[in-house]
């Protein structure tokens, strides 16, 4: 199997085209093709590592890397998380759900002690991304609070872990 090298991270798009969509995916493939078996070698049903992959593989290519502007997976911490899940994913899904939110949580605190153990980040780094997935009450609050707040209440709650775009 290919080693994982640090380019792999890397954000190389130029711009949110689907041909740059491919060549990103060509470059990044290989560190959630790895994350898969590394999932399945964990005891996980294919099923199971294949949702947690594709979960990984969707925040970083279609939230990470157009969204959030990141140059690189390893920038990630606790805020990209809260932003993500706690705001970006609940205004732009018709119907967000907390199980899926769960489901989420459950696959980026997978991938990131996934990508620690091939030491590409601290452990510092791994525990405040595990600290923020293990938070479930404050998603659940910022879910239940989406669809509660009105007027100014509304604004206020854009605000809390806003993104550009």
């Amino acid at each position: 199997m290919k080693k994982i090298k640090s380019e792999h991270f890397e954000c190389i798009k130029e711009d949110n085209s689907e041909e740059e969509y491919d060549k990103q995916w060509k470059r990044s493939k290989i560190i959630f093709d790895q994350f898969y078996e590394y999932l399945k070698g964990k005891g996980l049903k294919e099923s199971t590592a294949g949702k947690r992959a594709d979960l990984a593989a969707y925040f970083v290519m279609d939230y990470l890397f157009v969204y959030d502007d990141a140059l690189s997976i390893l920038e990630v911490s606790g805020d990209t998380i809260r932003t993500f899940l706690g705001n970006w994913y609940i205004r732009k899904f018709l119907n967000p759900r907390m199980s899926d939110i769960k489901s989420f949580l459950r696959a980026i605190s997978d991938f990131f002690t996934f990508i620690r153990n091939e030491g590409f980040i601290s452990d510092e780094d791994l525990e405040e991304i595990k600290e923020v997935c293990k938070d479930v009450g404050w998603f659940e609050m910022r879910l239940r609070t989406y669809f509660a707040a009105e007027g100014d209440e509304f604004y206020e709650w854009i605000r809390v872990y806003d993104y550009d775009w």
